[in-house]
């Protein structure tokens, strides 16, 4: 009887992990303890030691509906690692006794063929639990006398291993029981429990989120979408997921009228490029904007700018690294989505809207990112959706109303910008197509300042690192808080004049808007320079950048020929895609790798597949240990800089102190005793 051609993959894949572990531990346990590797075994684990593409090959022939069709999508690359993991695979063969013959043992016994028809099947694709299963499961879990997780998730993976239940998934559905239980309740008063314990689940999240992301690319595409394409689609996904007939939503017009809304389907239109602007529709369109300022009386303080970029925040600055198929440095695609808003005299910056993979990424530690200071949000792409836009527009509108403000919102015709219905104190107004690039300050140098403030950081962080003794293939790494957070940092160095300039720049305000005080307190740049080149505040920063390439290279961690020029750092082709290039086989397993990731949150430590090996936070005693080297260091350097440090840490032990009392947890004299 021929192997299952996946069984195959498989035994290749852990045959390849087996020869690879040995070298691969004793090299990564080196690294992690600061020790100099040849840069032969840093060659080896960026090749043949860095299995990454082939972990994926066989996750996605495993995940795969048909098996046989799987392997048809794969690109040449991919079929070649195939051939190598079958070989590998189909070369493992079991001890047999020498002879010409091979001997059955003397204990095997044939089964009987009531015992064969038992035989649990072969599944190759992961299968949802339906509600019944839930309530079936968890009843059996509070009815045992352990009540163990592990013990609950053994007894019903041999009964339902189609499930293939794990002790998180268990966790998760206790976390969630009592929305399953009044689920259940309600579908058993509509008298769809019935004796089979089936229910029609009233949503299907995953199947939800895999048709937004679908729209959303779908909308940047410039594809027609209708209700009955929703609707199929929405079936595609359905099936790709397994979900039962009876199971299925009835994709009703009030279904369909509601998701619509939701996605922002009342219009869309495509996203131009600036290549194929005219002179003088760029003028147009300036006096068209100056003539709505005006007419509407607008404030400078009024008037805002939001767009959207991407950030690849663990980026090397290296093409070499950039260059490998399979680098060893991790990370350098990593990406977070940043929508930046500002107004138009540069008195006030939003906070920045954060869109990312994960809901609670490693280093998060198990806290929201609300918890943490940011305005975070989540999907499989980290993509910019009409949903989260019109959440965060809404949101803006509520804090509007309550200082009685009205706003004009400038923004460009990106397919995800739908405002919602029911806005009072916010006015959009969307530049027209193909503009964007001469006319939204954004574009004009605010979002590339940003970026270089980012860049100058990462790689002044990256040096010291290197300073601190740490091999030069792990200078780069960084975790997804310590980015945003250095973000943040550079978000905050986008100062005033640099935010006006860009404004006055674009041509778009009208000369009566600048009153006398305004124009005292705005530097005197002459405008005709501003129109001409970029301004010299991002040119500044730019220079920050290049300053810390030099001192890469000074140590000779950089070479000259690997070093990227900064149009490549700062704006790389794929980083402005805020949609990607994805087929529908790609949402489905995004979305289903963020599902399990999810279930094995409590054993990650967090939902991201991205960020391993996340340090562990520094102890109190710790910290106080090296503020004391800090000060230590600062105590005969004569600099305004070493001052303001030396208030900040002569304060540190208190706020910590007070800290560590507020996160303490109140206790009774009776929880030190136990009941009989």
């Amino acid at each position: 009887m021929s192997k299952n051609p996946l069984d195959v993959l498989k035994a290749g894949l852990a045959k390849l992990k087996k020869h690879t572990k040995a070298r691969k531990d004793d090299l990564l346990a080196r690294l992690r303890k600061q020790e100099k590797i040849s840069s032969a075994d840093e060659r080896w684990l960026d090749t043949d030691g860095n299995l990454v593409d082939e972990e994926a090959i066989v996750d996605l022939l495993e995940n795969a509906s048909d098996f046989d069709r799987g392997l048809q999508r794969l690109n040449s690359q991919q079929k070649s690692l195939v051939e190598k993991l079958k070989e590998l695979g189909s070369s493992i063969k079991k001890a047999t006794v020498p002879g010409n013959k091979r001997k059955r043992p003397a204990e095997h016994k044939q089964k009987p063929q009531a015992e064969k028809q038992k035989a649990q099947p072969v599944f190759t694709k992961k299968e949802n639990a339906t509600l019944a299963q839930r309530i079936e499961i968890l009843d059996w879990h509070h009815a045992s006398a352990a009540k163990n997780q592990t013990k609950t998730a053994a007894h019903w993976d041999k009964i339902y291993p189609n499930l293939q239940i794990k002790q998180p998934l268990i966790s998760a559905w206790l976390n969630e029981e009592e929305k399953w239980r009044a689920q259940w309740a309600e579908a058993g008063s509509k008298g769809q429990a019935g004796s089979s314990k089936r229910a029609k689940q009233v949503e299907h999240p995953a199947v939800n989120e895999m048709l937004e992301l679908w729209v959303t690319k779908a909308m940047s595409d410039g594809v027609y979408v209708n209700g009955e394409v929703l609707r199929q689609q929405w079936t595609r996904f359905a099936d790709m997921e397994g979900i039962p007939d009876d199971e299925r939503l009835n994709l009703s017009e009030g279904w369909l009228t509601k998701f619509k809304r939701r996605c922002g389907l009342q219009e869309f239109r495509r996203h131009g490029e600036a290549g194929s602007a005219d002179p003088a529709d760029v003028e147009r369109e300036r006096e068209r904007l100056r003539e709505l300022i005006a007419k509407y009386g607008y404030r400078l303080k009024d008037i805002f700018n939001m767009d959207e970029t991407g950030l690849f925040y663990a980026m090397p600055p290296d093409r070499g690294l950039m260059d490998k198929p399979t680098s060893g440095v991790k990370g350098n695609k990593k990406r977070l989505t940043y929508a930046l808003t500002a107004n138009a005299d540069g008195s006030e910056k939003l906070v920045p809207f954060i869109i990312g993979k994960a809901a609670k990424p490693r280093a998060f530690q198990k806290q929201t990112g609300a918890q943490l200071g940011f305005y975070y949000r989540n999907n499989v792409k980290a993509w910019m959706t009409a949903k989260l836009y019109q959440e965060w527009l809404l949101d803006w509108d509520r804090k509007l109303q309550q200082q009685n403000r009205h706003i004009l919102l400038l923004q460009d015709n990106f397919s995800a910008h739908i405002p919602p219905e029911g806005l009072k104190n916010i006015r959009v107004e969307n530049f027209k197509a193909n503009l964007t690039a001469h006319v939204q300050p954004n574009d004009a140098g605010i979002i590339r300042c940003f970026k270089a403030h980012y860049r100058s950081k990462f790689i002044s962080r990256a040096i010291d690192r290197y300073d601190n003794d740490l091999p030069p293939a792990i200078i780069y790494e960084i975790d997804q808080l310590e980015a945003m957070h250095l973000a943040d940092i550079a978000w905050r160095e986008v100062d005033t004049t640099t935010i006006r300039n860009c404004w006055r720049k674009t041509g778009i305000l009208p000369d009566t808007i600048f009153n006398a005080s305004e124009a005292d307190s705005t530097p005197s740049i002459p405008i005709a320079s501003l129109l001409n080149s970029k301004p010299v505040d991002v040119a500044r920063a730019e220079k920050d950048v290049c300053d810390s390439l030099d001192q890469l290279e000074q140590r000779g961690v950089l070479q000259s020929r690997n070093r990227m020029n900064i149009e490549e750092l700062l704006s790389p082709v794929s980083e402005q895609e805020l949609v990607g290039d994805i087929s529908e086989e790609d949402i489905f397993r995004a979305v289903q790798d963020a599902r399990q990731a999810e279930q094995m949150m409590e054993i990650n430590g967090g939902d991201d597949g991205d960020d391993e090996g996340v340090d562990e936070k520094p102890t109190r005693k710790d910290a106080l240990t090296a503020a004391f080297t800090l000060q230590r260091y600062i105590a005969d350097l004569n600099e305004p800089f070493a001052r303001k440090l030396e208030g900040i840490l002569a304060s540190f032990g208190r706020q910590t102190r007070l800290e560590a009392s507020r996160a303490m947890e109140p206790t009774h004299i009776t929880d030190y005793f136990t009941r009989k």
